[in-house]
């Protein structure tokens, strides 16, 4: 298997929330709220059939709407092999450098892909467009993509899908019906699912920190109004304190210094990438606070292995890039002219992927890897350890 890169495709063991992941960044960070914003009337959240809360952000709306569709993949059947583009994030960060290993394990050990043109985004939207449009010249077979704005990739989308080649998104998606087929975790749902235990394990009452990533980023403010919906049914959880840290270590350090001096006696904390989490921690540690609960998104191994020595009550829900694995395989199905869902939720085809506790640390911690790692595991450890995670 070929594989062109374009961009600088670095690869790095990233620094555990030293530059988080960015899926779906669409502008840049800025400062945070410091009102507090106690909710004053409970909203009630209706559930649909399966136990999950219906939402009305513009994600949760897209993904109602593909929710059972079922793609049509026959004008897409080739014989292998193929030439497949990957329009992805790139080693980054932990997150990205997991994705990337898996990613490249899938196509390699399947012997169907003759040349990979491989795109990091280097965090600019042009840079992929560009990526794209470079694909649909060069004629490729399939384009997989984890977008950097759901909106500023719609038009080379829909480019794509005039040329008659098939678009799966895999882990972040565009504002479009366009693709083929998205493969991804139900974004705004994690957020939910992780305030709503904070509430419950509070009895409904209680002041809480929310410290989210990228302001304007997608996963950062659908994480956000996932978590604020699930807060909002409770009248009694005040939210003292909001900021954003970028999803970078420094700067959430930085941050909870401020939030745990001026807000020593809060009850939880909500993280929106559990990357920013070992950081927390610190503020606390360095404070002598006694550290309240904490639950979030994204949760690396460093985190685990931090809550697992401190004994650390925590909620978290993954955000797996081995889903990678299954993004892979979804564009084989497509080549091969198999029916697709045109959304498929990774927590209902991957063991490891849904919200967990600190009675899971040790479960999904992984002590061969090191602290960049982000979970769980759907390879060999080799594929891991000649990406850089090894201790």
């Amino acid at each position: 298997m070929k594989m062109t890169m374009k961009g600088r495709a670095r690869r790095l063991a990233a620094i555990a929330g030293a530059g988080a992941m960015l899926v779906g960044l669409a502008a840049c960070s800025s400062d945070a709220p410091e009102d507090s914003n106690a909710t004053s009337e409970a909203t009630t959240i209706e559930f649909d059939a399966n136990g999950r809360p219906i939402l009305d952000d513009e994600y949760s709306l897209q993904v109602a709407a593909a929710a059972g569709v079922e793609v049509d993949t026959t004008a897409f059947k080739k014989e292998p092999p193929y030439t497949i583009a990957a329009v992805v994030q790139g080693p980054t960060n932990g997150w990205g450098t997991t994705f990337d290993a898996v990613m490249l394990d899938a196509f390699e050990s399947s012997g169907k892909v003759k040349d990979l043109i491989y795109v990091p985004w280097e965090f600019s939207t042009e840079n992929q467009v560009k990526g794209i449009q470079d694909a649909i010249a060069a004629k490729v077979d399939a384009i997989l993509l984890t977008s950097l704005s759901r909106a500023g990739l719609v038009s080379a989308v829909e480019e794509a899908e005039q040329a008659g080649i098939p678009v799966v998104t895999c882990l972040a998606g565009v504002q479009s019906d366009a693709y083929t087929a998205e493969v991804s975790r139900d974004i705004p749902l994690m957020g939910f699912a992780t305030a709503d235990d904070i509430a419950q394990r509070l009895d409904g009452s209680g002041k809480v920190v929310m410290l989210n990533g990228i302001a304007g980023a997608d996963a950062a403010e659908f994480w956000r109004s996932g978590a604020l919906a699930a807060f909002s049914q409770y009248p009694d959880i005040e939210i003292v304190s909001e900021q954003y840290a970028d999803w970078d270590a420094a700067k959430a350090l930085e941050v909870m210094r401020t939030v745990v001096a001026q807000n020593p006696d809060v009850d939880a904390i909500w993280v929106g990438g559990l990357e920013m989490g070992p950081s927390v921690v610190e503020a606390y540690d360095e404070a002598g606070v006694e550290l309240p609960l904490i639950a979030g998104t994204n949760p690396t191994n460093g985190f685990l292995r931090i809550a697992i020595d401190e004994d650390i009550e925590f909620s978290a829900a993954p955000f797996p890039p081995g889903a990678a694995q299954e993004c892979v395989n979804t564009v084989f199905n497509v080549l091969d002219g198999t029916p697709v869902p045109k959304y498929t939720d990774v927590i209902d085809v991957m063991d490891g992927v849904a919200p967990y506790t600190e009675k899971d640390a040790e479960k999904y911690y992984e002590p061969a890897f090191n602290d960049d790692f982000v979970g769980p595991k759907v390879a060999a450890d080799e594929v891991y350890i000649n990406a850089g995670f090894g201790r």
